[in-house]
């Protein structure tokens, strides 16, 4: 984890690609992953979840397409991306331990979150990005993205005429993402313990201070869930009951909307201006996937973002639609099942073989999947928080598999003592 949230600027190049520790240590581990995958299959000790066969299908499919669209080109800089979001899912499905090693990792990254909130709050306090400035002055990596905006003091890094808290993260908004993420975490797994309360309160003001409203309406989300989840231990039916809550609103909106995206995200207390944004986005790269509906465009496919007024650059801030125009529809949709079929073998926070930290840490990884599936209309998704994508999925399906396997071993364990118990003294 500590690896995964190291800053870009101490990676280094080998020849055409740029290794960043965690995806050095994602193509070691991935490999370790899969050998332990196949000692598990020799001696049937595996549980099939939907997202093992979904996620390795994921990667192939964005090889492919960005071979076809990109040719060996494509094929480079899809397979990094490839590589980090299965090699990071095998990780952390196949490598945990069996006993508590899920709420341990969870435990120990909530900590972590400390740090890097606190690390992020020297941007605005030192009115620069403290973290970028100080790699760029010890391995001399900059990027023009940064200085050019950075200079003019553009909104991409100042709000108000502060600097946005961005930290070791690519840019404030992921920050933010991965404040809520953590903070959903730490408040819904140790919800009786002051870590979880403290890291929440933390991460409420890592988001604050990145000045990004999508993340902050994802905390709300976030924690609105979790103290329903809370408060209602009887209610079976509770995620049923959101799930046609939000349908109905969706139903509703995109019906009777002519914007409804723009409409959506005012609703939610965006400002109007990041609302007609989103929505302008939507309006002009829906057409391009619709254009390349099987492969996409590419990954520096050409887009006439021009074409539309209210756009000011080629940035397409929508996960899925970017996601999409890189990968066509197929590659969207298999990441959102990827991250979603981690849930389907149902819930499992009733289990009596889990202990009650792991059951709460399996309802927060559901809920930090809901809030990634929603800001992913609003947000683009890229470097730290892609890898947590796929870590987060990994995480959540080995504990469906952890609660089989343990219900197997309880139940063989009367059965070996009916047969006559083991033999000896």
């Amino acid at each position: 984890m500590v690896a995964i949230v190291l800053p870009e600027g101490l990676s280094f190049f080998v020849g055409d690609f740029r290794l960043s520790v965690a995806r050095v240590l994602i193509f070691c581990s991935f490999i370790a992953a899969l050998q332990q995958l196949g000692q598990r299959l020799g001696a049937r000790t595996v549980v099939c979840v939907p997202s093992d066969i979904l996620a390795p299908l994921t990667g192939v499919w964005m090889m492919l397409a960005a071979t076809v669209t990109d040719g060996p080109a494509g094929f480079k800089g899809a397979g990094i991306e490839a590589l980090e979001f299965v090699g990071a899912y095998l990780t952390f499905r196949f490598l945990l331990g069996p006993v508590d090693s899920s709420v341990r990792i969870a435990r120990f990254s909530c900590k972590l979150m400390i740090l890097i909130v606190g690390i992020a709050l020297l941007d605005p306090l030192s009115d620069k990005l403290f973290t970028y400035e100080f790699i760029k002055g010890i391995t001399g990596y900059a990027k023009l993205s940064y200085d050019g905006p950075l200079a003019i003091r553009a909104d991409t890094f100042y709000r108000d005429g502060v600097v946005r808290a961005m930290g070791p993260l690519e840019h404030s908004i992921l920050f933010g993402a991965v404040c809520v993420w953590f903070g959903v975490v730490a408040f819904t797994t140790f919800r009786h313990q002051v870590l979880g309360w403290g890291v929440a309160g933390i991460a409420l003001i890592g988001v604050w201070f990145s000045q990004a409203r999508s993340p902050l309406l994802a905390y709300l989300i976030g924690f609105a869930l979790a103290s329903f989840y809370a408060a209602s231990p009887r209610f079976a039916a509770r995620w049923k009951l959101v799930g046609l809550c939000v349908t109905a609103l969706l139903l509703v909106v995109f019906t009777f909307s002519g914007s409804p995206v723009a409409t959506l995200v005012r609703l939610s207390g965006v400002s109007p201006e990041a609302a007609w944004a989103r929505q302008a986005i939507w309006d002009t790269g829906g057409p391009v996937v619709l254009g390349s509906p099987i492969f996409g465009i590419g990954l520096n496919g050409d887009w006439n973002w021009q074409s539309h007024g209210a756009l000011v650059s080629s940035s397409v801030d929508a996960f899925w639609l970017a996601t999409a125009m890189s990968y066509g529809i197929p590659g969207s949709a298999l990441i959102l099942l990827t991250i979603a079929s981690a849930c389907w073998l149902g819930s499992i926070d009733k289990s009596p073989h889990l202990t009650p930290e792991e059951r709460r840490l399996s309802v927060a990884l559901g809920i930090v999947i809901a809030t990634i599936a929603f800001l992913g209309f609003i947000v683009h998704f890229w470097g730290i928080c892609w890898i947590l994508i796929a870590v987060f999925t990994g995480m959540r399906a080995n504990l469906a598999e952890t609660a089989i396997l343990r219900e197997r071993g309880a139940t063989r364990l009367p059965e070996t003592f009916e047969d006559g118990g083991p033999r000896g003294h």
